[in-house]
This record gives C-alpha cells, sequence and structure tokens, in this order.
C-alpha cells in the first residue's frame, strides 16, 4: 500500500513520526522532497510541491494533504503571512482536479483553527507579538466572551486602547482569512473532493476567538449532515499520523476497539493545558481519528492514561513533592496493573498526559521499575495532551501490523525513540541544558558560535538516558552525528537510533 502525506511542516514530528509508523505498519509512505518543504518561517515551494503531487498520484492508493502546506507554505506561514483569500483558495484548486484524475484515490484533508498563543514571543508569530502576545491573548478571550453574553465590554474597550489599531486590523483580517479558508474546506468536504477532513485546535482554551471560530465551523459540519466525515478536536502535529493510521487501518480492514482506564479518579474530567475540552473528550475524537471506538469489554487495547494535574501546567520542582504523593498510589496501581496485562498477552498503550512537555517523572520512574517497556505497544508524552494522545494511538494501531521482524524492528525503535524523546530529552536533557547554557553563556538563545557545543550537550545527555532504558540499551544507540535542532531552539530535538550492531 503507498500512501502520499503532505505535511503540516518539516519539523520531524510532522516528517519521521510518520515515517517511522509507516515502517511499523509496512506501508510505503510517499513524502515530498525536504527542498520542496518549508524552513522554519520560509514557506515551501508550492508550485513544486503541486507539480510533485500530480506526477505521484497515479501511483498512489491514498493522499493525506495538510491545507497549510499546500495552501499557506506551512503552519508558521499561514499565522504570518499577508496573502489574500482569493491566493490560497486558488492553490486549493489542486485538490479539485487531483480527484477528478484520480476518482478512486482516497483523498483526506488536515487544516487547524489557528491558534492565539499566550506568550510574548514572535518565533512563530507576527512580530509584534514579541511585545504583545499575552495582550493579544487576552484580546482573543473578552471577545469571544462578548460574542456568548458576558459583561466585558468595558475591560475590551479598554485593552483595544492598548493595543496598536494597525495590529489588531493585521490579526482580525489574517484570523478572518484563514476562517474563510476553513469554510472552504468544509466545502471540499461537501462535494466529494475530499473523502475526510480534520479541523483541529492548536494550543486552544475554553474560550478565545479559536473557540469562536470552531462553534461557527460547527454550525455548517451540522446543518450539512457532515458529522461521520468531519472531525474537530484538540490537536495539531500529530493529525499526519493519526490520520496515516486511519488509512491503513481502513485498509486492513481493522476497526480498532480501546478499553480506556485513567490512573486517577476524576482525571478524565479535568481539560489538559492547552486544550478547550476535557482530555476524555480529546481521547474519545483521537480514537474516531484513527478509526476506533471505545469500548467496555473485549478491547483491542488497554489505553493506560495518566491525566493531566489539576495544577494544569507544566511539571515544576516546586511542586514536585506534593504531586508525587498525592499521585503515587494512583500510579503505582496503574504500573502494575500494565504489567499485569502485558504478561497476559494483552496489547498495552500508554499515554502520558499528566504535564505538558515532558513526561511525569514519577509515572516514569514506576515504569523503569516495574513494567517491561520493550512489550508496550506504545507509549507517548510529548508537547500538548491532543498530541500525545494521537501520536501513541498510531503507533499502537501500527504494531498490530507488525509481522516482519524488520516492522518488529521498526517497533521497538520508535517505543524506544518515545522514551527516549518524550522522558530523556523534553523532561530532562532538555531542562539540563537551559541551565547549562545560563551558566555558561548567560542566555538561552543560540547561535552558530555555541551551536557545536550545545549539539554535543544534548548528545551526551540521550546517551545517558538510554543507558537508563533496560530492554533497548543493548539493542539500539543514537547514530553518530544525528542529532540537531531543526529550528536553531532548544524546544525540538532530531535524532537517529540505529542497531547495535551497526
Amino acid at each position: 500500500m503507498k500512501i502520499g502525506l503532505i505535511p503540516l511542516d518539516e519539523r520531524p514530528v510532522n516528517t519521521r513520526y510518520p515515517a517511522m509508523i509507516a515502517q511499523i505498519a509496512g506501508v510505503d509512505l510517499c513524502l515530498p522532497p525536504t527542498h520542496l518543504l518549508s524552513q522554519f518561517r520560509q514557506p515551501a515551494d508550492i508550485d513544486g510541491l503541486i507539480g510533485w503531487l500530480f506526477e505521484q498520484a497515479g501511483g498512489l492508493d491514498a493522499l493525506i494533504v495538510s491545507i497549510e502546506m499546500l495552501g499557506y507554505g506551512s503552519l508558521i506561514a499561514s499565522r504570518i503571512s499577508q496573502e489574500l483569500p482569493g491566493e490560497i483558495l486558488a492553490r486549493l484548486e489542486a485538490l479539485s482536479k487531483l480527484k477528478q484524475n484520480h476518482p478512486r484515490m482516497e483523498l483526506i484533508g488536515f487544516n487547524l483553527i489557528t491558534r492565539v498563543s499566550n506568550a510574548d514571543s514572535a518565533i512563530e508569530e507576527p512580530d509584534y507579538w514579541a511585545s504583545e502576545g499575552r495582550r493579544f491573548y487576552q484580546f482573543s478571550q473578552l471577545l469571544d466572551r462578548l460574542e456568548l453574553g458576558e459583561p466585558v465590554s468595558q475591560e475590551l474597550a479598554e485593552l483595544s486602547g492598548v493595543l496598536p489599531a494597525n495590529h489588531i486590523q493585521d490579526f482580525l483580517q489574517r484570523r478572518l482569512r484563514n476562517h474563510t479558508v476553513n469554510l472552504a474546506v468544509i466545502h471540499l468536504l461537501a462535494q466529494g473532493v475530499l473523502n475526510g477532513l480534520v479541523l483541529s485546535s492548536d494550543d486552544t482554551s475554553p474560550f478565545g476567538l479559536p473557540s469562536s471560530e470552531k462553534r461557527h465551523l460547527g454550525l455548517w459540519l451540522r446543518r450539512l449532515g457532515l458529522e461521520n466525515r468531519l472531525l474537530m478536536y484538540p490537536g495539531a502535529d500529530e493529525v499526519g499520523s493519526a490520520l496515516l493510521a486511519r488509512v491503513f487501518n481502513q485498509q486492513a480492514g481493522f476497526a480498532p476497539a480501546f478499553r480506556v482506564s485513567y490512573a486517577v479518579p476524576g482525571g478524565e474530567a479535568i481539560v489538559a493545558p492547552y486544550e478547550d475540552s476535557p482530555v476524555s473528550v480529546t481521547i474519545e475524537r483521537q480514537i474516531r481519528a484513527v478509526g476506533g471506538s471505545i469500548v467496555a469489554q473485549k478491547a483491542d487495547f488497554w489505553l493506560a492514561v495518566n491525566p493531566p494535574a489539576p495544577r494544569r501546567s507544566e511539571w515544576s520542582p516546586e511542586y514536585a513533592e506534593q504531586e508525587r504523593n498525592e499521585r503515587l498510589p494512583y500510579l503505582k496501581k496503574m504500573a502494575a496493573e500494565i504489567q499485569q496485562r502485558l504478561e497476559a498477552g494483552e496489547a498495552v498503550i500508554v499515554a502520558d498526559v499528566a504535564y505538558p512537555n515532558g513526561a511525569d517523572p514519577v509515572l516514569i520512574e514506576l515504569l523503569l521499575e516495574r513494567v517491561d517497556i520493550t512489550r508496550l505497544a506504545a507509549y507517548g508524552a510529548w508537547n500538548t495532551a491532543g498530541n500525545t494522545i494521537g501520536t501513541a494511538l498510531s503507533q499502537g494501531c501500527a504494531s498490530r501490523l507488525a509481522r516482519t521482524p524488520e516492522q518488529q524492528s521498526a517497533q521497538q525503535r520508535f517505543l524506544l525513540h518515545r522514551f527516549v524523546e518524550d522522558w530523556g530529552y523534553q523532561q530532562v536533557v532538555r531542562r539540563a541544558a537551559w541551565r547549562w547554557l545560563w551558566n555558561e553563556y548567560g542566555r538561552d538563545e543560540l547561535d552558530a558560535e555555541i551551536l557545536p557545543e550545545v549539539i554535543a550537550f544534548i548528545t551526551a545527555g540521550l546517551e545517558r538516558r538510554i543507558e537508563q532504558l533496560p530492554g533497548f540499551r543493548d539493542v539500539f544507540r543514537l547514530a553518530s552525528g544525528s542529532v540537531r535542532l531543526p529550528w536553531n531552539r532548544l524546544f525540538e530535538v532530531d535524532f537517529e537510533l540505529e542497531t547495535a550492531n551497526h
């Protein structure tokens, strides 16, 4: 089976992860050449991508397309570019032509409801976000609350008087453009050009313009009767992997059934950071995205969820002891049940969403002490809850198709990759690298002069983490020279694993 993927952007989470999951499932995944993709704030060669699509389409069984990449040139381009709606929509006409030329090809699109970042940082946003990001986040919240009838007009007027008028216009006009594009792709779905569509919410919250736009898009979803073909849920960087799993599950005639267990009672009702609904809703919708369902008995997978901590923030040493004491008895019970189910031959997926941007140290400690982690169907603990859950479900589904030695090796490699990155890097090495940078250079930003030294520090840290992972350390190792920082920042890392006897 051959599946094409136009990714959200060039980062490993959108390219390497789907490729590794495809290897597990025995699927031939066709990604565009790197030179056609975006490079950080530089948009993709969209004309080149469209040409590549028409060259490849005849040999594809299915095609998964990021509307951000095809329409704007990347995720960041959708947040910062000045192009008019008509320019974006003209590029999407390629999808209609592709479907006309290849009517039997499954064509699935995915797009985002543009986020409003709650940070004074312009790395992935317009330049004025560096000083006004938090205020625009508040502005977005107030606009939505006013729409919902809350008495916030005075507060909104005061904030509007502080923000530059031209920046407000830029912000609102770009959101209007992107909302128009989302309406247009719903139209493509209704016309039958797209066989399926995901509109996910990137770094969202219960209030704000993204939530407002989501409600309005939902009206058209219901009016057109598209509930079974369009999914809306929190997520972004995992969507390509989830839709890949959906396609290969359908082709294999596999409708995965999941039994979900939450480690901490009541944890299913907590709204995870950067999301707008309880984590139980995120899980239900991510399961739907891969073509699965939740059951009470006779499941294909037991999904063990370490739910969000009530504090709803990143792990912090300030609260570590208190949260450990509160959650430890429940996590011990879950670790014991995971091992029992593995010994009984069940397929177990672990989704650790206690904290955003890295694993729960307490759960990791218990897993390494009490669980044969090499037997897990999947593990995830990175970035947002949606990112973690969608990626873990996708790997779990792929693991059911891993029959050859090559596929089984790919399964072990990606499982180790998740532990090394989600725990080793995001929870341990990245924090140490930030401290080291401040101690050595008094800053946390990178430049070409210190980058080799930073890479060496990270490489040594990741190698030490692999040594701490029983069952993996004698099988795989970090490929020499493979560690890199894709956007020259510490937030994300990329690396390769090779067999130890390579």
